[in-house]
């Protein structure tokens, strides 16, 4: 008889105070770091766990994957008698973890119990807790080893996504969810601050090896989703196998279909690919780590990032910027000019990091070594976006914080919303590509206009609440660009336009008095026991 295996991510509440977790801790890439102190202009947004669903569904055996339960679910759960208990998490939900395994070891006695995910670099983890394994790096032919399966498998994408929740404080109901596809695990690179890079062994693993099997996977997704995006995730830098890339752009262009994918890629690869190669591959946005004018990674030498995401723009391509705060060569009068070189790049999105010592990271251990790490700092309060947790030549804790408050209100403030800057670069996109000699071009820009005419009921519902006039003057800019070449904003629209904008007071008002914090959804689902059931 096959073993039972329950993988679980840690239990809910996010983003409260309490025993096991911080109120910064929010489960939302957008509101946690990309749109951070956007308020309601902010993308919220829900995931699956995307790692224990992928181990599941390439371990070919029965498994069961919890995803985001309450304390008294998990509970519930585990009393059913596991063989095997996985619990995934990150490090700063380490108390979340502890809880999770002492409620394991009393209730199911017999379970084997294994932690997975970031939480398994923190040093001497199974001296901390009662755990019988620590996977530390890839997880399938880790569980698939433990289970005594052969090691070697072919790689199945499972059918998990990111579901929209809210914008302007509108539910989105009946939006197409956002596919993922893990394109493979870490990056050589080997950033000294990079946990993924790192925790996978400073290589890239590689999970589709052809452009053609990762486009027909592609094919799969977009007919079963029919999503506007879709996700490639794991891959910290899906550009490294060029071949590959250009391999996915023959076929998509062969296809003559229309895909917009999120990619991450060091901007010394998306030179080396091409932009315009990107355009007809489908890259709709992309993560480029800019860094620090004051950093030396060999990825951006001498690159100039803000013509690089002009020339991004140009083909409606966006971005999101990240920068790291708190180098070690910052001091208080250099940090706020490369907060502004960043700011003139005009990316879509912005991350401002701190320069973030986690365990196992060259940073980490360089910085233990030098004896500047805060001595008692609690793992949950190891945040890159609050307060730094080791000590700086020229900011004290307070000041950290202040400074990356300071970079994201000037993002906000002088760029704008997000959704207005997105939606100025898709009209840039459709202005330079809609008379192109490239068909593929072309349809490209007639899937841009619809997105257009569609969005000048978002632009006059954000001209209606945003708080200074200066956005209101990016706003009306961006408004007559649209309507002069897709017409009015009609009366019909205008209308929408005010209930959204009654949604998004009221929003402001719900957040003032009770908080803005959107908790998960809980799963369940059983993988390998004939069709996938949720529940």
């Amino acid at each position: 008889m096959a073993p039972k295996v329950l993988l679980s991510s840690v239990f809910k509440p996010f983003a409260v105070n309490d025993l096991y977790s911080r109120k910064e801790s929010i489960l939302e890439l957008f509101h946690n770091q990309l749109t951070k102190y956007q308020g309601i202009y902010s993308i919220r947004t829900s995931y699956d766990s995307y790692g224990i669903h992928a181990i599941a569904n390439n371990l070919g055996t029965p498994c069961t994957v919890l995803d985001f339960p309450s304390q008294k679910r998990f509970i519930r759960e585990i009393k059913k008698g596991y063989d095997y208990v996985g619990i995934s998490s990150i490090v700063q939900n380490f108390q979340k973890v502890k809880w999770m395994v002492e409620q394991t070891r009393k209730i199911s006695p017999q379970s084997k119990i294994i932690v997975g995910g970031f939480c398994a670099d923190i040093p001497d983890l199974q001296k901390i807790l009662d755990v019988d394994y620590v996977c530390l790096g890839e997880g399938i032919s880790f569980m698939r080893d433990l289970l005594g399966l052969p090691v070697e498998f072919d790689f199945k994408n499972p059918d998990i996504s990111t579901a929209f929740r809210e914008i302007l404080g509108v539910p989105l109901f009946g939006i197409p969810k956002i596919p993922q596809i893990a394109i493979g695990l870490g990056c050589s690179y080997g950033c000294d601050f990079c946990c993924p890079s790192h925790f996978f062994g400073r290589r890239h693993i590689n999970f589709y090896t052809s452009g053609r099997k990762l486009f027909d996977e592609i094919s799969r997704l977009d007919d079963l989703f029919k999503p506007n995006l879709i996700s490639f995730i794991g891959d910290d830098n899906f550009l490294i196998d060029l071949n590959r890339a250009e391999e996915l752009r023959r076929c998509v262009v062969k296809s003559g279909r229309i895909f917009n994918f999120l990619i991450f890629a060091s901007a010394d690869k998306i030179i080396d690919f091409g932009i315009d190669k990107l355009a007809e591959m489908g890259a709709e946005t992309i993560w480029i780590g800019r860094e620090s004018r004051f950093s030396n990674y060999p990825k951006n030498r001498n690159i100039d990032m803000r013509e690089l995401i002009g020339q991004l723009r140009s083909y409606g391509i966006k971005t999101i910027l990240s920068s790291i705060l708190l180098l070690d060569g910052h001091t208080k009068e250099n940090i706020r000019t490369d907060i502004e070189e960043h700011i003139a790049c005009r990316p879509t999105f912005s991350q401002f990091s701190h320069y973030a010592p986690l365990p196992q990271t060259p940073l980490w251990n360089r910085m233990r070594d030098e004896g500047r790490l805060l001595p008692g700092t609690p793992w949950e309060e190891m945040h890159a976006f609050n307060e730094p947790w080791f000590h700086h030549p020229h900011f004290t804790v307070q000041e950290g914080k202040a400074i990356q408050e300071h970079a994201y209100l000037r993002d906000f403030h002088e760029l704008g919303p997000s959704p207005l800057r997105a939606i100025e670069i898709e009209y840039e996109g459709w202005k330079n590509l809609h008379r192109s000699e490239k068909s593929h071009f072309r349809a490209r820009a007639h899937f841009l206009s619809q997105q257009l005419k569609r969005h000048k009921i978002l632009l006059q519902a954000m001209h209606d609440l945003v708080p200074t006039e200066h956005m209101r003057q990016l706003i009306k800019d961006v408004q007559t660009k649209v309507e002069n070449s897709f017409g009015k904003t009609n009366a019909l629209e205008i209308a929408v336009a005010q209930g959204i904008f009654l949604a998004g007071r009221f929003r402001e008002f719900r957040n003032r008095h009770w908080g803005d914090v959107i908790q998960p959804h809980t799963r369940i689902v059983h993988y390998n026991d004939r069709p996938n059931k949720r529940s």
